[in-house]
């Protein structure tokens, strides 16, 4: 009887093992297998709008995992899986939403759809 126990435990280990590594090869086929952290320089934002719009712009491009922007620190800190984003299209993606990104500067015709309260050329 404890040879069989020790046989069932041994069995459902191997199983548990063999489980882990087929999702961890899906995963790798899926190209989930790397995921990046970056943290982006958003010098253009000012207030707390700002931070919902880049926040929202980095969630909507797809491979983001988690995007976090702190207004303080005027970063974002972006959790990706490169084998779906690159940091380029990060950078763009937060242009395209109306601020600065890194060196990347921001799309005008967004811009001047910015609520008052978040556009820098109006600060004093």
């Amino acid at each position: 009887m404890k040879r069989f126990i020790v046989l069932f435990i041994l069995t459902a280990l191997a199983v548990a093992i063999a489980a882990a590594q087929l999702k961890q090869n899906l995963d790798l086929l899926k190209g989930d297998a790397q995921v990046l952290t970056t943290i982006i320089k958003v010098p253009t934002i000012v207030c707390g709008s700002c931070v919902t719009t880049v926040t929202k712009a980095l969630k909507n491009v797809d491979g983001v995992k988690t995007a976090k922007v702190d207004l303080k620190k005027k970063t974002a800190t972006v959790k990706y899986t490169s084998a779906k984003v690159t940091l380029e299209k990060l950078e763009n993606a937060i242009a395209d939403a109306g601020y600065d990104a890194n060196s990347v500067k921001r799309n005008p015709e967004a811009y001047e759809k910015l609520d008052a309260c978040c556009k820098t050329d109006t600060k004093k």
